[in-house]
This record gives C-alpha cells, structure tokens and sequence, in this order.
C-alpha cells in the first residue's frame, strides 16, 4: 500500500475551487483517513482483468509501448482522469444494477465532451473483499471537467494525471 501518511500526491478540491495539497488535504479532508488509505492502495487498470497498463497515485505513469504515459502521448493528450459512478460516496452497498446504470450515465456524460477519448477500466483495491470497480480512464478531459463529473456522480475522489505525468489522488470532500 502507498505510505498514506507521507504522500504529496493528495490534492482537496473544495467547493468554492479552493485547493489544498499533501497532508494538510488529508487533514482537512472530510473523507476517513482509512478510506483514503484505500484509495491510496488502489490499482487503476485501463482495460477490464488485467488487459491494459495500470497506474498507481504518485507512480510515474512512464512512457511508450504498452504505458498509460504512452497511451496519453499516442492521443497528444497532456491530462487524463481515472473516474467511476460505482459506489456513491464508497457504499459498498449500491447494487450492481444501479452501479452499471450510473456507469451507463457516465459514459453518456462523456461523450459529450469533444477530443475525450474514453477507456474502459476498473479500480483494483488490496483488500480481496472490496469489488473492482468499473471505470474511466478519459483522455484529454480537463481537470475542472473531471472534478465536476466526479461530483455530479456523488464520489469522494478522482484520480487525476497533469503534465508531471503523475497520477494525483483528488480529494472532493
């Protein structure tokens, strides 16, 4: 598991667009802290199984062939969001129904956004009793776009990669 208590890869987007990074996100964060640990702790996999490259908050997302660096270059993208509709607010409880509906809604939602190229994926946490969550992995789709959907779809955080090319956990509460 990423060390969650020594990690500058955490940003808070408040409401009003303010931002807070690093510990003092975690902290001031309304988001438990072992959920973030959680989330810390995920694999995000471009594909469904383990088809496609994969990335991890504060991994470099490297470059060329068969990586999710590459997979930005080939799109001549600089940005890219990793987001889910499963799971509202991390209720383990939704049903599967309602999850494929909201992910259903999410991939709507997302093609309205033109030059975003959207990617199936889903999110691997550690511990075996949590359900890979089906994802997105979309390119191309700003940063103010992506906290927006993330919080249209009532989720606790995104995954967000800029020009660093290191994958940022987005805190939205």
């Amino acid at each position: 598991m990423a060390d969650s208590n020594n990690i500058p890869h955490i940003v808070l987007v408040a409401e009003n667009g303010d931002q807070t990074t690093g510990e003092a996100a975690r902290a001031a964060s309304s988001i438990a802290g072992d959920l973030i640990g959680v989330y810390l702790g995920t694999t995000y996999q471009l594909g469904m199984g383990q088809a496609g490259p994969s990335l991890r908050i504060g991994e470099p997302v490297g470059s060329g062939p068969g990586t999710v660096g590459g997979l930005l270059a080939d799109a001549g993208a600089t940005c890219a969001a990793f987001i889910t509709a499963w799971n509202p607010h991390s209720n383990q409880k939704t049903s599967e129904a309602q999850n494929e509906a909201a992910h259903a809604r999410l991939l709507n939602r997302l093609a309205g956004f033109p030059g975003v190229t959207v990617h199936e994926g889903q999110g691997v946490g550690e511990n075996p009793k949590w359900v890979p969550e089906r994802s997105v992995f979309a390119v191309g789709l700003a940063s103010s776009e992506a906290i927006s959907l993330g919080r249209e779809f009532r989720q606790n955080a995104i995954v967000w990669i800029g020009d660093a090319g290191i994958p940022e956990l987005v805190l939205l509460g």
